[in-house]
């Protein structure tokens, strides 16, 4: 099946490209950091980025899992990469946007979908989701989470390409139809004028 890269799939492809890294054995947090000129601290509190006289530091939660920091980083480096404006000071709705597209960008960016799609993952849904989080480091939540996005977009490019397909017959139908009605019309007025 054809699969449309969405655009922010295509704009994490060219992140990982810029960043030469094409497939999950090459990903590395602390690379991708110093690339994007992010320090990135361990701390005994939330994970959250900062911007401090032009500089980004994201810190992490040193009590979280590596896999646990790994998709907080995703999550506040969209932040860096994405967004502007101090978030306290923002619309209540504008903060609730810009989280959403964090929360986005770290399921597409732990877990992209041109290296999914380079994947033969196993059948079973269990050992395709244990796969992607060991493949990716990723906690098996997540990648429950990210297999299921995967998934619902290839539902929706296969039902896009159906209907599209059935909108192409049923106009074709309704083309031939209008011919046969033109040729009948043309037919029934040349036997009243004979």
């Amino acid at each position: 099946m054809t699969y449309f890269l969405t655009h922010l799939e295509e704009d994490i492809k060219r992140l990982y490209t810029q960043l030469q890294i094409s497939g999950p054995a090459y990903v590395d947090m602390h690379r991708i950091a110093a690339e994007f000129h992010v320090w990135v601290h361990y701390e005994d509190t939330g994970s959250m980025m900062i911007k401090h006289q032009g500089l980004y530091s994201i810190i992490l939660n040193r009590a979280l899992s590596s896999e646990e920091q790994w998709q907080d980083f995703a999550h506040e480096l969209c932040h860096v990469l994405k967004h502007t404006g101090n978030h306290f000071n923002m619309h209540k709705l504008f903060r609730e946007l810009q989280e959403f597209q964090a929360k986005q960008f770290m399921y597409h960016f732990c877990v992209p979908t041109f290296m999914l799609l380079q994947m033969t993952l196993p059948n079973l849904r269990q050992q395709a989701i244990l796969h992607i989080a060991q493949t990716f480091h990723v906690t098996r939540a997540f990648a429950e989470k990210r297999l299921a996005l995967f998934e619902q977009r290839r539902a929706g490019i296969q039902f896009q390409k159906e209907f599209t397909s059935y909108l192409m017959r049923a106009s074709k139908v309704a083309e031939n139809e209008a011919t046969y009605q033109t040729k009948a019309s043309a037919h029934v007025t040349s036997e009243v004028y004979s």
